[in-house]
């Protein structure tokens, strides 16, 4: 999940175990649905092409990467983090090359991937815009990039503020930013073709129940307010 220079006091923070259980809540499960549904749609992986995932955290998303056919790398600077999602990969029975590195000096070549793919870890890193010009260097040209980031234009956004005042959380120094600013950042980079999509327009309630009902609102929702989710899904192409 997280890239280069996290501060030093959050790494105790990143606990694999702990990380995934989040996952098993029925909040988690219902946002990760809907965040996998945005991102692997956007990614439109297609078996053969070459991608990887930056600042991959526990696998979850190189997992989907490598189901769907893609000759697939993860990299991260947690070895807890790579040593789980490496468990889970051969598990799956699965075949991923995962490795440590930096967001901002990628052991690739120019031009080696179709697709990289970045859920989190940009929320996570000092240099977001040394990241997208580093992974925009290891796409072919017309090569695309997929992003998953936090909303700061979000309910969720201050709720997580609120509850930093009372207790110690990871996102106490994420940073969260609006869907203007991550276009921006995209098109400064040297991107085009950019797509910005949000989802989770309910709030962050822990309840079977409340969730099933929300998860109907989601279209309406986003139809009548497109840019307050919680998680921004975007896409972009690295020019021919």
């Amino acid at each position: 999940m997280v890239g280069n220079a996290l501060p030093t006091g959050l790494m105790a923070l990143w606990n694999p175990r702990d990380y995934d259980s989040w996952y098993l809540t029925p909040l988690g499960r219902v946002s990760d649905a809907i965040e996998k549904s945005h991102i692997l749609a956007l990614a439109g992986v297609m078996p053969g092409e070459k991608a990887f995932d930056a600042g991959c955290g526990t696998g979850i998303y190189t997992i989907e990467l490598a189901k769907r056919g893609a000759y697939t790398a993860g990299f991260d600077n947690s070895l807890d983090m790579l040593l789980s999602a490496k468990a889970k990969a051969e598990k799956e029975g699965l075949t991923i090359n995962f490795l440590a590195a930096d967001a901002t000096g990628l052991p690739f070549k120019d031009g080696s991937f179709d697709i990289a793919l970045s859920v989190g870890m940009l929320c996570f890193i000092a240099d977001m815009d040394g990241a997208l010009l580093e992974m925009k260097r290891v796409l072919r040209p017309g090569g695309r990039i997929v992003i998953g980031v936090l909303n700061k234009w979000s309910p969720w956004a201050l709720l997580r503020r609120i509850k930093g005042l009372f207790k110690e959380t990871v996102y106490d120094r994420a940073r969260n930013v609006s869907p203007p600013q991550l276009k921006r950042a995209l098109i400064t980079a040297g991107f085009d073709a950019v797509e910005i999509r949000t989802c989770l327009f309910f709030l962050p309630v822990n309840s079977s129940l409340y969730l099933k009902l929300a998860k109907f609102c989601e279209i309406p929702a986003g139809f009548l307010s497109p840019y307050t989710g919680a998680f921004i899904a975007a896409s972009a192409k690295k020019p021919m």
